[in-house]
């Protein structure tokens, strides 16, 4: 009941469902797009800033450990070139190289000794400016240490700026031959200051790659709720032409069906009226011969000949106007009690069930008014039921069971035919799908096609089938 009120919102609102919905789809899919862009946006921003910031401070210990190389290029030189001077000589000159360069960018460049004196600094006149031995013994050893196993010393120095103690990286290189060691530093703090400047102006850069995105994304969703208005537009009207065609298709079968049953009618009320013909003209025939014999013909006799020939005519004259009623078709639902229309559609197979000597077993519940399409609902009765006729022997039985339920009325039509195939169950309401070898029969494949859609489509009822050994079962159920 659920998935039919569905499919009935879904028809009388197809035009706002097939514009909505895709602009309601593109909607919530830019906007999780979006989320998901700036959420992976962050997490790419982290990763990629520690990365950067890693980057950076490789660059600046690489810096020094290039400066190193280039004071020691230049020693090797100055010894090379002065190879037979004295050691005083010498170290004279490598201080006077570094007086030249002791200070640059966020960092400066001093000499100690072995023994820890301090011999050239921009800012200091000993290695560390607290009077504490220890800590004195501490950096020396560690700034000694770092050099002989060519590292990066982490200690705290003198800021020549604000003359305090800062957090410093250096590289120390020691001088060959002698006691001295060049320490290459730089004030941390001030490296961290140039890192977060130039990780302010990565951010700012992938930032502006993401507005870029957004931006992209925006006018490709604009583009394509464009697209989507024209192409549910199409849509609409192609599954209106779709649905036209096939109400079209529908009418054309539902006419099929209808003149190929009318025409088996007409052939079913000929053989219903030779009798009442045959007994009329029996009367008329026996009443001309009395009067030309001369007999007396009775009043009393008279009347029982003609009340005999006004019965026959009225089962004629009601044979024609059930069959111009059935024929007829309506076009709006009325409220009508459904036993008589069973009744009705068997008085239309009379003949086909005297023919096979077929059994009607009626069992019927209290009777109630449903709002639908009667001559519909008999022109199903009438296809279940004669093609239960046409596959039973002769003497067979068919039993017709009403059921009043709480939200449903039921018709169970059961015969004893031989049963359906299990392979034909599913296939038994196709269109032009018939188990059926008389070509003379014009309704073939069309007559259980029509009898569902008229049930489910025209009811909103319910048309089932069961089969089990010879006997078969039609469930009719109407909706109250």
């Amino acid at each position: 009941m659920k998935l039919k009120k569905l499919k009935k919102i879904f028809s009388k609102n197809l035009l706002m469902i097939t514009i909505f919905f895709p602009l309601v789809v593109i909607f919530f899919y830019g906007l999780s797009l979006s989320f998901a862009l700036k959420y992976t946006h962050k997490i790419y921003t982290k990763e990629e800033l520690n990365q950067y910031e890693i980057e950076l401070r490789n660059q600046h210990k690489n810096f020094l450990k290039e400066k190193a190389k280039y004071i020691e290029s230049f020693i090797d030189f100055l010894y090379a070139e002065n190879l037979h001077q004295s050691k005083n000589f010498l170290e004279k000159k490598v201080l006077i190289f570094i007086e030249s360069i002791k200070k640059y960018d966020s960092g400066f460049i001093f000499i100690f000794n072995k023994d820890g004196t301090l011999i050239k600094h921009p800012c200091a006149k000993t290695l560390i400016s607290f009077n504490n031995t220890n800590n004195k013994d501490t950096i020396l050893k560690k700034l000694i240490k770092a050099s002989n196993e060519k590292q990066f010393a982490y200690y705290q120095g003198t800021d020549c700026q604000e003359d305090e103690f800062v957090q410093k990286v250096a590289y120390i290189y020691h001088i060959n031959n002698s006691d001295l060691y060049i320490v290459i530093s730089k004030n941390e703090k001030e490296i961290a200051q140039t890192i977060a400047q130039k990780k302010e102006l990565w951010q700012k850069r992938i930032d502006d790659e993401l507005q870029e995105n957004i931006k992209i994304l925006s006018i490709v969703s604009f583009i394509s709720i464009i697209f989507s208005l024209l192409f549910s537009k199409i849509l609409n009207i192609l599954i209106q032409d779709y649905e036209q065609e096939i109400q079209k298709s529908h009418k054309v079968m539902f006419s099929q069906s209808r003149l190929a049953q009318a025409g088996e009618l007409l052939s079913m009320i000929s053989h219903q009226w030779r009798q009442p013909i045959s007994k009329i003209a029996s009367i008329t025939s026996n009443l001309r011969f009395k009067i030309m014999m001369s007999q007396t013909i009775s009043p009393e006799q008279l009347d029982v000949n003609l009340k005999e020939i006004e019965d026959y005519t009225e089962f004629l004259s009601e044979t024609i106007d059930d069959f111009k009623e059935f024929y007829k078709p309506k076009h709006e639902k009325s409220k009508t009690f459904i036993v008589p229309l069973i009744t009705k559609a068997i008085n239309f197979l009379e003949n086909e069930i005297v023919k096979k000597d077929i059994h009607i077993h009626k069992y019927f519940d209290k009777d109630i008014q449903l709002s639908l399409y009667p001559n519909e609902l008999i022109q199903v009765i009438i296809n279940i039921i004669q093609n239960a006729i046409e596959f039973s022997p002769k003497k067979a039985h068919i039993n017709i069971i009403t059921k009043v339920k709480e939200s449903e009325y039921v018709i169970l039509i059961i015969d004893h035919a031989g049963g359906i195939k299990e392979e034909h169950l599913n296939k038994i309401f196709d269109a032009h799908f018939s188990t059926k070898t008389n070509t003379n029969n014009t309704n073939l494949g069309l007559g259980l096609y029509v009898s569902k859609v008229i049930i489910e489509k025209h009811f909103n009822g319910k048309l089932e089938v069961q089969s089990q050994g010879d006997s078969s079962t039609f469930t009719i159920r109407l909706i109250k």
